[in-house]
């Protein structure tokens, strides 16, 4: 019997960046991982460049654009560059589509994916500085309802212990399992406390549901909703007029990029990803026009074109560091990596402090921002292919070439490529092939049945027109199954990642009988075990 292993990919999260724990005890108060000093220098390095020299670097971005296009083959690219409360550079290249030849432009509006992350931790700033709810609140002020697995969490977890992701909800799969097959927002949100929790407030894992569970309590508070409080509090106010965290706007917009997968034909518009469920923490579409206001907003304290837009101290918490993500590396001169209120909190190889998030869906899209907050600049890079390291290698290659007078572009190429080429983990074996000793299957009469448990739901096993098949989720999708070897099979959970397959292992009683499941696709959030109806 050879059960593969379970393999964590990401499934449309957008975590790019690698996990790290904080190194010290659990109390009932926040950690503070930098000291007062180190924080309040985040924001008080000397700046050193000029409007010449940055409008004279940005001659240098399409060389980039080109160089890394040509090497990845991602079909289109959207770049935006803010300075000292200026955009710079704006420009579209490449195509939205790669069957109609659309062209990208600026005005284009992409999928963020997990670049929505620190979007929603400006509306959610907005909000706090309204007096809505203040940081460091208990969600249970507002949202008794929602409940994690231990009750002394769910009385104290803060609105800034989910948007910094230290709430001790597992990352990867935990919500995210269940979105795949169709579940909405708040069954995903009710089912959150059977998921066994984490360290709380000592354990950094990256959790789209921990996220949503904040803004949705914050939008409780309000009175509102997600999507209205978003256009209320920052779209509306913000001008970013093609910026939307519903996806019928992203669907109804006629100059879209379309997403893109990697085929053996080249790069294909194949697959669409609906992300309404996880709307705080992966849901918004935009355009780098609308997200360079949104740079300014961020790097001049709250304000646009001279108007208040979001309040500055509330803001300025998003960007102080919250826990330790990932710790230094001296041998290999890595600093020590952090996480804010949605934003990645760290200092580049200049020594500069540096704001970014990147954005992914396995189904084609990849995105990054990236601030300069001493300098007051700001880029932008969206993309509509799947995540290879495009986005990064530019904005790494742009910000060297401007900080230090060398792209090295094919260098940054090449490390980006190699970051993210295990993102969804190791594939499993091939599952075209069994082992040449496997054990037989029983009779199809030993699996049929339906199988359950709280945080799944029901799960039918059906003889369907080709073999067996699983049907998942609140609309009984129906997958294929391969039998693999003994009482193990195999489906497709994403088909856009084929070679990534799910396990699924029956447990067979005296009789002959399956009397449980066990499904790989929800083990991750130690819920993949289902017992017979």
């Amino acid at each position: 019997m050879r059960l593969p292993p379970y393999r964590t990919r990401l499934l449309a999260t957008g975590a790019v960046a690698l996990a790290g724990l904080v190194l010290g005890a659990c109390t009932e108060d926040l950690p503070q991982v930098l000291d007062d000093d180190t924080i309040a220098a985040s924001g008080n390095e000397s700046a050193s460049l000029t409007l010449e020299q940055v409008e004279a670097s940005t001659g240098t971005l399409d060389d980039i654009v080109e160089q890394v296009m040509t090497a990845t083959g991602v079909p289109g690219v959207a770049v935006a560059v803010v300075y000292e409360g200026e955009v710079v550079y704006e420009h579209g290249y490449g195509v939205r589509n790669t069957t109609t030849g659309s062209r990208v432009t600026p005005q284009t509006v992409f999928q963020i994916a997990s670049m929505s992350k620190p979007i929603s931790s400006t509306i959610m700033a907005g909000m706090a500085g309204q007096g809505v709810f203040d940081w460091d609140d208990p969600i249970a002020e507002y949202a008794p309802q929602f409940r994690l697995s231990d009750s002394w969490v769910s009385e104290h977890v803060t609105f800034a212990d989910l948007f910094s992701h230290r709430s001790g909800i597992p990352g990867g799969s935990a919500g995210n399992d269940l979105e795949a097959v169709g579940h909405d927002r708040s069954t995903i949100l009710e089912r959150m406390a059977m998921v066994p929790l984490d360290p709380f407030r000592i354990t950094y894992s990256y959790s789209n549901y921990g996220m949503t569970m904040a803004g949705e309590s914050a939008a409780i508070a309000a009175g509102g909703t997600w999507e209205q409080e978003s256009q209320d509090v920052l779209f509306g106010p913000a001008g970013m007029t093609s910026t939307s965290v519903r996806h019928q706007d992203f669907v109804d917009r006629s100059n879209r990029a379309d997403l893109h997968v990697r085929t053996d034909d080249g790069w294909s518009p194949d697959f669409e990803r609906q992300p309404d469920a996880q709307a705080p923490a992966g849901g918004v579409s935009s355009n780098v026009s609308d997200l360079a206001r949104w740079m300014e907003i961020q790097l001049s304290g709250g304000s646009l074109d001279g108007e208040r837009i979001i309040d500055e101290d509330t803001l300025d918490e998003t960007h102080t560091p919250q826990i330790l993500k990932s710790p230094p590396h001296p041998a290999i001169g890595d600093p020590a990596g952090f996480y804010g209120l949605g934003w990645n909190i760290g200092t580049d190889s200049t020594g500069a402090i540096r704001w970014d998030h990147s954005g992914a869906f396995s189904t084609g899209a990849s995105t990054t921002v990236k601030l300069l907050p001493s300098e007051g600049l700001g880029i932008v890079v969206l993309t509509n292919g799947e995540p290879i390291g495009a986005p990064e290698a530019i904005t790494d290659s742009y910000l060297s070439a401007l900080q230090t007078g060398d792209a090295n572009t094919a260098e940054n190429i090449e490390l980006w490529t190699e970051r993210f080429g295990g993102i969804y983990g190791e594939p499993v074996e091939d599952w075209a092939n069994p082992p040449t000793d496997a054990a037989p299957a029983r009779d199809d009469a030993a699996y049929l049945g339906t199988y359950t448990n709280d945080y799944v739901g029901a799960v039918s096993i059906v003889a369907g027109a080709d073999g067996l098949e699983i049907l998942l989720g609140p609309d009984a999708e129906a997958f294929a199954m391969r039998h693999w070897d003994g009482d193990v099979f195999s489906y497709i959970d994403a088909p856009e990642l084929p070679d990534f397959a799910a396990a699924i292992e029956f447990t067979v009683d005296d009789q002959g009988v399956a009397d449980a499941v066990t499904i790989s696709s929800f083990d991750g959030a130690g819920q993949g075990t289902l017992r017979r109806i």
